[in-house]
C-alpha cells in the first residue's frame, strides 16, 4: 500500500516528540497537526461511530464488511 503523503494528528504529548516525528518524517510523510482546542471538532463524528459499533457491529458480529 505504502505510505501517506500526510499524516494528521492532534497535539498530544504523544504526538510532539521529536522522536515521533523524526520517524514519521523519516519515512518521508509530512505531519500536519490540529490547531489547539480543536480536539472538540471530531466529537459528532467520534460518536457517531461509537453508536454504530454498539448498536450494530458489536451486537450482529459480522463476518466480513460485505
Amino acid at each position: 500500500m505504502g505510505n501517506p503523503a500526510i499524516f494528521n494528528t492532534d497535539q498530544g504529548v504523544q504526538f510532539t516528540s521529536n522522536a515521533w516525528i523524526g520517524a514519521v518524517e523519516g519515512a518521508g510523510v509530512r505531519v500536519s497537526m490540529d490547531g489547539k482546542g480543536r480536539c472538540f471538532d471530531n466529537i459528532f463524528v467520534e460518536r457517531l461511530w461509537r453508536t454504530v459499533k454498539y448498536e450494530g457491529v458489536y451486537l450482529k458480529g459480522y463476518c466480513s464488511p460485505k
